[in-house]
């Protein structure tokens, strides 16, 4: 029993100084880049209401460390966020963020994720998403989907289709006025913020541009 309890103050001890690790780091960043930090990130309540997807799942949602930068298209927010499914069977999904508040983008709802076998089997059987013909290598890399298809079309123009073919690999999620992209599950390290930060704003800069 005192081993448990031993094992189980070591396991709490390791998690508090990562976080205390990680804020430390990411403030050191920011100062870096003559950013403004904050070890807080954007409510829950305020993310749940720009519509987008992945802020309306689960429960127990959680930002924090948050870095803002200004880009052509609007502002972005960059933060750590986590959300839990289920009750006495739970797990936590944890991600880092990228939100750019665009009221001139006239993004619809959408999500585009880099296509994997699954998804390729799920339309072989019938699960549809939204190809765009003129683009085959963005339909075969991607998988599309929105509930309005035409909608859809107009948002992604040749540039910006043209854009994701050449920077694979990034999840994008939309919503008017809103977009969240992200590399994969799973917090980034700190050492892949400030590339992440530059991926978006050049995605910002020559994808979203007027």
């Amino acid at each position: 029993m005192a081993l448990f309890a031993g094992i189980i103050a070591v396991v709490a001890a390791l998690t508090v100084y990562s976080a205390w690790k990680r804020n430390k780091d990411l403030e050191q960043l920011a100062a870096s880049l003559g950013l403004v930090y904050s070890p807080y990130g954007p409510d829950s309540a305020a993310l749940e209401r720009t519509g987008l997807e992945i802020f309306r799942l689960g429960h127990s949602r959680k930002a924090a460390h948050q870095l803002q930068v200004q880009s052509r298209a609007g502002q972005v927010s960059f933060f750590d966020y986590s959300y839990t499914i289920g009750g006495k069977s739970r797990s936590t999904h944890a991600f880092t963020l990228a939100l750019i508040t665009c009221a001139g983008c006239a993004a619809p709802a959408f999500d585009l994720k880099p296509e994997t076998f699954l998804h390729k089997i799920g339309e072989a059987i019938g699960f549809r998403d939204i190809d765009l013909p003129a683009f085959p290598l963005f339909s075969d890399k991607y998988r599309l989907t929105g509930p309005d298809e035409a909608a859809v079309h107009l948002f992604f123009t040749p540039q910006r289709a043209a854009w994701f073919e050449n920077n694979p690999g990034l999840r994008v999620q939309g919503a008017p006025g809103y977009l969240v992209l992200f590399r994969r599950e799973g917090r980034l390290p700190v050492d892949a913020w400030q590339g992440f930060m530059e991926e978006v704003k050049a995605f910002a800069s020559e994808a979203l541009r007027q």
